[in-house]
């Protein structure tokens, strides 16, 4: 039997969750860390969520979605300090989401947020690619264009979320390809996803490109004329000699030879952008920065996140913590399906390599229709269970796995997946739930 298969004892698996993230140790350990890690973390923040932000910023003018739908980019939290009461249950931080559409206007109206970050005179030409967006519940019959919901959840998070997930560009590249069908229904392709973030990435180490490139791991590039050149691997494996001048000629600009017609503008040698003053970034470009900025400061704060609603005497010991015993609840389930699956796997495809990519397999039917609190996965939310089985089996089936055994799988699943997954999301938010309760009624 595999060794991930052999059972735990429950106060076994309590006490190592306990030591290792809520107990008073665990606390102060975790700080250290995170203070000794500050400088890799702001690193890795400011190299991947900048592109991410600014990639889909691009997407978003060519593909009429306003920047406040876009996640990451409309991501971000504040912290407040607990009350007494909330403190006596537990609670150590309050962490409360930034609703970008009050504090920033612009970004909910094209015309408000072109106006306020593009120069003038492109204005018009801009303002005429955007067609007004339905949404669903507000806007009148017949006044504006409703996209196909799993296009636009897609497009809007989902694929930087697979960059995440799938860190290796032939991975990322592959899951793209899965999701390729979803993506044409608003004249989106795969490849023009890939090759945009995949320039982004190039120009910020290659180059150095005023609202994209870090001091001390952006260089000055080649140049040729007026354009810097850097080098820039495509989604069919071609390298190409990429040339550009600003920022917006990465993120929506006609490439020669990378972008295909009707997917990029031509655009000036100069940006079209409007800096504030004549020299300040503009908005939306502000925005971003702050933002990356505020997360790395407030780095620490995760200590909190970590071990909030977890009372002093739960520190102390695992046996009084509900958030240990809620862990070992939620694992408890997840071996559950473990052993279900290791039990059904044919006797020509049991090995341990197999068996652990169909419990993954199965184990990603659960999870990803049941998020509590992770950004990027409403796409397979939003999918009814046909089609994400579809997109299940094709995917498993696409990383070597027999599609007649995924296929039994889930027609043994169906009579307990549903119960499972909400099982597993009011697992999830117990503790929580109950400490708040609890301290409104101190």
């Amino acid at each position: 039997m595999p060794k991930s298969m052999i059972n735990k004892s429950s106060s076994s698996i309590k006490a190592k969750y306990h030591q290792k993230t809520v107990s008073d140790s665990a606390i102060t350990n975790t700080y250290i860390r995170l203070l000794d890690g500050e400088p890799l973390f702001a690193e890795y923040v400011w190299m991947q969520l900048s592109v991410f932000d600014l990639s889909e910023l691009g997407l978003g003018l060519l593909y009429n979605i306003l920047p406040v739908d876009f996640e990451p980019y409309s991501i971000d939290y504040t912290f407040e300090t607990p009350t007494v009461d909330e403190t006596l249950q537990g609670i150590w931080a309050k962490f409360k989401p930034v609703d970008f559409s009050k504090l920033y206007t612009w970004m909910t109206d094209f015309r408000e947020y072109i106006i306020e970050n593009f120069k003038e005179e492109f204005q018009p030409d801009l303002l005429l690619m955007t067609a007004e967006k339905a949404i669903y519940g507000v806007t009148p019959y017949a006044r504006g264009i409703y996209d196909p919901v799993l296009a636009r959840e897609f497009v809007r998070a989902t694929f930087h979320k697979l960059r995440l997930l799938r860190t290796p560009d032939t991975s990322w590249k592959s899951m793209l390809q899965q999701i390729a069908d979803f993506l044409e229904m608003i004249g989106v392709t795969d490849d023009n996803v890939f090759n945009r973030i995949m320039m982004l990435f190039s120009a910020q180490t290659q180059s150095f490109v005023l609202g994209l490139g870090i001091l001390g791991r952006s260089r000055l590039s080649e140049m040729e004329g007026d354009y810097a050149k850097v080098p820039f691997l495509d989604a069919q494996g071609y390298i190409h000699d990429l040339k550009f001048r600003t920022l917006d000629h990465l993120q929506l600009g006609f490439i020669l030879g990378v972008t295909p017609l009707g997917y990029g503008l031509l655009l000036p040698k100069n940006s079209i952008y409007k800096l504030v003053n004549e020299k300040e970034n503009p908005p939306i470009i502000k925005v971003l920065t702050e933002k990356i900025s505020g997360i790395i400061q407030r780095l620490t704060m995760s200590t909190w996140a970590y071990s909030n609603y977890n009372r002093p005497e739960e520190m102390l010991d695992y046996h009084k913590s509900e958030k240990a015993n809620q862990y070992d609840l939620l694992q408890a389930q997840r071996r559950f399906i473990e052993n279900w699956v290791y039990a059904r796997i044919p006797p020509d495809e049991a090995n341990p390599v197999r068996i652990r990519q169909y419990q993954n397999a199965v184990l990603q039917c659960v999870c990803w229709r049941a998020k509590r609190h992770r950004w990027g996965f409403k796409s397979w939310e939003s999918m009814t269970e046909d089609q994400f089985k579809e997109w299940w089996l094709n995917y498993w089936e696409s990383q070597g796995l027999s599609r007649e055994t995924l296929n039994n799988l889930y027609g043994g699943m169906s009579l307990w997946l549903e119960s499972v997954r909400k099982s597993k999301l009011n697992l999830g938010k117990k503790v929580q739930q109950v400490r708040k309760r609890l301290a409104l009624s101190v």
